[in-house]
């Protein structure tokens, strides 16, 4: 099902000159909206998201980007994030508290339903999700439910977990991140595969129906927080291409949409019908290469990984492929991140070809070619063409191999690839997040090995003085730059554009999470 917009009706030329008035997803096939006679305002959102198909909506189940914005307002975490003061809110979990260095005792709120009868959310909920969790080696084991042993319900309310190390982030990762709980009656009753299609949540929408690239959520009328949600149903629809997002949006398809192409934010910041937010993501686009899949690559020399990194241009990226929406990084650790540094600490924003060239004649290379992987997003697609002639320039041949998300994440999870070019959503305000995952030899999303980084990263993830966590991540951050299992080239602003009668929104620096249970049209 495609959107009924031509390509040649919109330009960024002419964006900033039209209304948002137009078309309706009737006209294609899709979501419409009339309104009622003498209502006042609207109460539906028509959202357009980055992507293809949805997927998986179930949290046990690894789920895609788009796919966890739409699960944010089907499930409620335990957890919330303040993001202006990188803080752990109080949510579903009510109190937690940390008695002995591998003990969680965890105290939940009283009184959650959940959707469609399934009863009230209690502990029993909780263990049977985190167990399940355990049981399956499910992708959460690898990034937040790692340090759970046991987990018990003490009570109808009240959980205590024991785990296998301390873990100072536990309530910003395990409950943060591995915070999305099912209902384990209806997922007994469902098993995995209904409950990913047709999913039990308890948050602020209900999932009404949809699939494939379309996805319609109702309001809960049960919901625990009193006022919320404001509107009375979500539409969703990923759309892949940029440009046709924009389109839809300009339209009247769409009111909201994510991920626009840089180069059209400027133009849209003029249009006095649009709001634009543009937000610091916790995030970065980077490369990474295979260090443990006992690739015979040149690049297994760290001096040519370091060469690479000095070859590249990192304003050049920022400039050209966002506009200036991203901000020039070479470590892991993005501003206001305990252990954060600088932005720029070894490697220059503008490249150093003459250094580079040096480190290559050092290593003994002349030059070698190399397949590199990216997703299908058009923007890093875009980039992994710059920085390829940038490395073109000390004699290295990237050979780009574009994959769906799918594709991309079978061959990068399983380390079956030489190296990617790729960015990353942080799940969490520690710095735990930003490396442990990336760079321990055990951590799922990486693909290096190294005795001096692990007792690092190790002793940084144990350790609870704030003054020596900082100290470690510093030391952390300085092996990675001298190592350069990954390199990595700018934190990128999370850009979305909408109707500017829409209020309440509050823009987040993760990818996935895009509430709008607080949303109303003005």
């Amino acid at each position: 099902m495609s959107l009924n917009c031509q390509s040649g009706g919109m330009s960024r030329r002419n964006f900033i000159k039209t209304s948002a008035a137009g078309m309706t997803l009737a006209a294609a096939g899709g979501f419409s909206f009339t309104p009622a006679i003498g209502q006042d305002r609207r109460s539906d959102l028509r959202i357009g998201l980055w992507g293809g198909d949805f997927g998986n909506l179930s949290p046990v189940i690894r789920w895609d980007i788009s796919a966890g914005i739409i699960m944010q307002h089907i499930y409620d975490g335990l957890v919330r994030v303040n993001y202006a003061e990188r803080t752990i809110l109080p949510w579903l979990a009510e109190e937690w508290a940390n008695p002995d260095p591998l003990t969680w005792r965890i105290r939940l709120r009283e009184g959650v339903q959940w959707h469609r009868g399934f009863g009230e959310f209690t502990a029993e909920d909780v263990a049977y999700t985190w167990r399940y969790h355990l049981d399956t080696s499910s992708f959460q084991v690898g990034t937040a439910i790692f340090p759970v042993d046991t987990v018990v319900a003490e009570s109808k309310y009240v959980l205590e977990v024991k785990t296998k190390l301390p873990f100072g982030a536990f309530p910003g990762v395990t409950m943060g991140y591995g915070g999305l709980v099912i209902s384990r009656n209806a997922h007994q009753e469902m098993g995995d595969g209904e409950y990913s299609a047709n999913p039990v949540g308890h948050g602020p929408y209900v999932f009404e129906g949809g699939r494939g690239n379309e996805i319609e959520l109702v309001k809960n009328a049960d919901y625990w927080r009193q006022g919320y949600p404001k509107l009375d149903r979500l539409l969703y629809r990923a759309i892949p291409d940029s440009t046709v997002r924009l389109q839809a949006l300009q339209n009247g398809e769409l009111d909201f949409i994510t991920h626009p192409d840089a180069r059209d934010v400027a133009g849209a910041r003029e249009n006095t019908n649009y709001t634009v937010a543009s937000t610091p993501g916790w995030n970065w686009d980077y490369q990474q290469f295979n260090l443990v899949g006992g690739s015979s690559s040149t690049y297994t020399n760290k001096l040519v990984r370091q060469a690479i990194s000095y070859a590249i241009d990192r304003e050049a990226i920022v400039n050209e492929i966002y506009s200036g929406e991203a901000t020039v990084t070479d470590n892991q650790i993005p501003e206001g991140y305990l252990g954060h540094k600088a932005s720029m600490i070894k490697y220059p924003k503008n490249g150093d070809l003459a250094k580079a060239r040096e480190l290559m004649a050092e290593a003994g290379v002349s030059g070698y070619e190399v397949e590199v992987i990216t997703s299908d997003k058009d923007w890093l697609r875009r980039e992994l063409e710059l920085v390829a002639a940038m490395v073109s320039q000390i004699g290295i041949n990237y050979k780009i191999r574009n994959l769906d998300i799918g594709g991309f994440n079978n061959l990068w999870l399983n380390k079956n690839f030489e190296q990617t070019l790729e960015d990353i959503t942080l799940v969490s305000p520690d710095p735990d997040a930003t490396s442990w995952w990336f760079m321990h030899s055990r951590g799922s999303s990486g693909a290096f090995a190294n005795s001096q980084m692990d007792d690092l990263l190790d002793t940084a993830r144990a350790e609870v003085d704030v003054a020596r966590r900082a100290e470690l991540y510093s030391q952390i951050t300085d092996l990675m730059l001298e190592e350069c299992p990954n390199i990595y080239h700018c934190n990128v602003n999370l850009v979305r554009i909408y109707d500017a009668k829409i209020t309440g929104f509050d823009p987040a620096p993760q990818e996935f999470t895009e509430m709008v249970d607080e949303v109303s049209w003005g």
